[in-house]
């Protein structure tokens, strides 16, 4: 059992606490940073590991000194992000970026050579979107043509600073250029620190259980984060999910765990590492859920019954596994998973007396 100790930073988010629970089952030691105000809560996660697990809070990703958390530490696991629409897209900008920047530098300094970040595929996506559609119809070709290119680890999103901060784009344009411009930053800081080992992750969106951490004392849909359109298979008139490509949790969280003991750059090349599980319809998500579970048939949602097909994976998974040795698990899997996640936590609520909103 390797007692290293590696830093996690967001550790109380949906994929930093599956990073906090890969690790500690495997072994290591963990120091996790969030907000002050969410320090206790954190610890509270994975009390059961004793001093194997503590957190520390940091509130400025951008000025925050990391010297305290990064003593004694062999490994950075950067997870911490800003979301979208909480702050102006230059705050967010600077956040993802410099925040990013920030820890990398500090880590450098001290002799630490090993950080995974987690990027996305958007910033992958060599097509322009985002920039504020002006109907549906518009956003449906958009999402169409994402469908169309196989997508490399050649491939970059072509977003602009300028154009994030022109005052005409939407949230979901500020997160591609955050994402996007973030990686890029971190690439560029390897470059000039040859010596330092960097692996960046490119998943699309999460799906799959909560950790063992994870709470929802207030029933808030939107803190389910990406899981929130599972619950939406779930619900009669939920919607649609918006794109077929996804990943589950669990493997993002154990790529960056693995990126930890990746083979050298010198060996494998740049490793940035695309990652996506196989394609499927909401409908045959609907079909199996109701299949699995029958006490849930008469609650799926009817608009993705109703759905129709979807393309192929476009999502080159060939570096996951020559770099990490990881294969993604089955979509049925994870939806089922997801799921009797969310039903575990319905009944938590229902018996606190709370309805979801």
């Amino acid at each position: 059992m390797t007692q290293e100790l590696v830093l996690v930073t967001g550790v109380t988010g949906y994929l930093g606490s599956h990073v906090v629970n890969e690790l500690l089952k495997a072994g290591y030691r963990v120091r996790g940073t969030a907000r002050s105000a969410k320090v206790d809560a954190a610890k509270q996660g994975y009390i059961q590991y004793g001093d194997r697990y503590d957190v520390i809070g940091i509130d400025d990703l951008i000025k925050g000194d990391f010297s305290k958390a990064l003593e004694g530490v062999s490994g950075v696991i950067h997870v911490a992000a800003p979301l979208p629409g909480r702050m102006s897209a230059a705050e967010s900008l600077d956040s993802a970026i410099e925040g990013s920047l920030n820890i990398l530098r500090q880590a450098e300094k001290v002799g630490i050579r090993r950080f995974a970040f987690v990027s996305s595929i958007v910033a992958v996506n060599p097509l322009r979107g985002g920039g504020g559609w002006t109907d549906q119809g518009e956003f449906d070709i958009f999402v169409m043509m994402v469908t169309i290119f196989m997508l490399s680890t050649l491939d970059w999103s072509p977003v602009t600073r300028e154009e994030a901060l022109d005052g005409t784009k939407d949230n979901l344009y500020i997160y591609v250029a955050e994402k996007t411009l973030a990686e890029r930053a971190v690439w560029d800081f390897a470059e000039k620190h040859p010596h330092i080992e960097v692996t960046t992750v490119n998943p699309p969106f999460f799906f799959g259980p909560f950790s063992p951490a994870y709470t929802n004392p207030d029933a808030k849909i939107s803190a389910l984060s990406t899981n929130s359109m599972v619950y939406e298979l779930i619900r009669p008139e939920g919607a649609v999910p918006i794109h077929p490509s996804y990943i589950d949790v669990r493997d993002v969280a154990l790529a960056l765990v693995s990126a930890l003991k990746s083979p050298p750059h010198s060996q494998v090349g740049r490793k940035r590492i695309l990652m996506s599980g196989d394609w499927f319809s909401p409908k045959e998500a609907v079909e199996y859920i109701a299949e699995v579970r029958p006490e849930l048939k008469d609650r799926v949602s009817t608009n993705a019954l109703n759905s129709g097909p979807v393309g192929t994976r476009n999502i080159d998974n060939t570096r996951l596994k020559e770099v990490l040795g990881l294969v993604p698990r089955p979509w049925k899997e994870t939806i089922l998973d997801a799921v009797d996640s969310l039903i575990g936590l319905e009944k938590e609520w229902k018996s606190k007396g709370l309805v979801p909103i």
